[in-house]
């Protein structure tokens, strides 16, 4: 029996078809257009229906699609837009990435109490979730807002597609900030702050969940049949953390896009006064704690740029350079100091930096102030009770040898690398694996499906050399800060 993973992402859907042993047999992927102006940024919704269509045709053109059993997905979040009751689009999407309603997430904190919100949905208030965006179009669109049957994000929108019904997550869920993550339901008390009734909203199933089958238009579209099983998907970072097979307890993903996101695997809603956001994990019992590093991947994005770099030859240069820039720190805050500073309009900084140094030396040392800024956030997972010695990398960072290793010495975990890169599709694949009874639980589908190579890190001298750069890095940290 074979399985699909979709992954509806914010700039394009990938599919994989995978066996029962994790092997990926074939893959299709299409991008889409965002469209930006000043903090408004939105686009299509049926341009991620368009995009799965490509991709998963792509992805089965040779392959025997009778064995093709389910298929589960990994979206995007808080990416809304407003439906009639037939589930089409009344509006474009209005993404996660959109800040129009700065001033309708300021007033939502002030009626409901920014801890309080905090404790039910897991996410502190601001103007990208869906909570204020609905706000504002009460306020700015009141006849779309009248006319809106529901309101939907990525997840229902593909799930209707698929199945016809409409359906969401509570990964996906919490982070639309109307759902509380301790009773599972739509919470009252926003729902009445924002004006809107619980039919507005789609129907919560777990992880995992049956959906339904595909319709006969949808089947028809993909090239499919009717017998293939939809089971609910999640988050993104949730179906990463079960395709690199963090499912039980202490398990701890480093994602390292764009943005770096830490992931780790809890017994209990793990809530912080430095507010990591808890949630819901696919593995029955088990919760998430999320924690994001804005200034991460995007900082190193943003250096090879202006040098007109290239990345295998500054991994390759920046290797040679830790000596040479041992007294060489960056502070990468190229999109501001965001978790666990939370000083967004703090900006980076270089120290150190003499006539004997050069391009590589800087990127060097900018490779390890983002290993820095993660080995602060894993230090709040310790101070609240996880024992973090494991971290399972996936993304761009993992790719370079270097940045896997300066992670590794820098936080002193075992480092495993996933053969696999694109795991949100694998975790989304399992979920499926999971659903048709293939595996008995997701530890038994990790076991099977996720391929891994742990990273030799040998050299203690390496360890020391960090411990002590870390000291010194985090004592400039304070001093830009204040």
């Amino acid at each position: 029996m074979l399985v699909i993973g979709l992954d509806v992402g914010t700039t394009g859907t990938k599919a994989v078809v995978v066996n029962e042993n994790g092997t990926v047999l074939s893959g299709g992927y299409r991008e889409y257009a965002l469209k930006s102006e000043g903090g408004w940024v939105t686009q299509d919704a049926n341009d991620w229906w368009d995009a799965a269509i490509y991709a998963i045709r792509k992805a089965t053109e040779s392959i025997d699609t009778k064995e093709i059993g389910a298929i589960s997905l990994s979206t995007q979040a808080a990416s809304m837009l407003c439906t009639d009751k037939n589930g089409s689009p009344l509006s474009r999407v209005i993404t996660w990435m959109d800040t129009r309603s700065q001033k309708e997430a300021d007033a939502f904190s002030l009626a409901i109490g920014k801890e309080n919100i905090y404790r039910k949905s897991g996410w502190l208030p601001t103007p990208v979730l869906d909570s204020a965006k609905i706000l504002w179009l009460k306020s700015n669109e009141r006849e779309l807002f009248e006319k809106t049957d529901t309101f939907i994000s990525t997840l229902e929108f593909m799930n209707l597609k698929l199945c016809g019904r409409n359906v969401i997550d509570p990964t996906n869920a919490a982070m639309r900030q109307m759902f509380n993550i301790e009773t599972g339901k739509w919470d009252t008390d926003i729902l009445n702050y924002l004006g809107i009734s619980e039919d507005r909203l789609p129907e919560i199933l777990p992880i995992g969940a049956l959906v339904g089958n595909l319709t006969e238009e949808s089947a028809r579209a993909l090239g499919l049949s009717t017998d293939v099983k939809v089971f609910n998907g999640a988050h993104d970072q949730y179906c990463a953390s079960i395709g690199c097979g963090a499912v039980d307890s202490g398990d701890m993903l480093l994602a390292t896009g764009t943005t770096w996101v830490v992931l780790g695997v809890t017994d209990k809603l793990l809530y912080t006064d430095s507010h990591i956001s808890p949630g819901i994990h696919a593995a029955p019992g088990k919760f998430g704690a999320l924690a994001s590093l804005v200034s991460a991947g995007s900082a190193l994005n943003w250096y090879k740029s202006i040098i007109d770099g290239d990345f295998k030859l500054m991994d390759s240069e920046a290797d040679k350079r830790m000596e040479s820039a041992k007294d060489l720190f960056v502070l990468p805050y190229v999109c501001g100091a965001g978790f666990p500073h939370n000083r967004p309009e703090m900006r980076g900084a270089m120290f150190g930096l003499d006539v004997g140094h050069d391009r590589y030396d800087i990127a060097r040392a900018l490779m390890e102030g983002v290993a820095f800024e993660a080995k602060s956030v894993l230090s709040l997972f310790e101070q609240n009770g996880m024992n973090v010695s494991t971290l399972m990398m996936t993304g761009g960072a993992a790719r370079s040898r270097l940045w896997s290793e300066i992670v590794g010495y820098v936080t002193g975990c075992d480092i495993y690398r996933m053969d696999e890169p694109e795991t949100c599709c694998i975790g989304a694949a399992m979920t499926a694996a999971v659903g048709l009874g293939m595996f008995s639980d997701y530890k038994e589908c990790a076991a099977a499906m996720v391929k891994r190579e742990k990273l030799s890190l040998p050299d203690n001298s390496k360890r020391e050399f960090y411990r002590e750069k870390y000291e010194r890095y985090s004592s400039l940290v304070e001093k830009l800060k204040s």
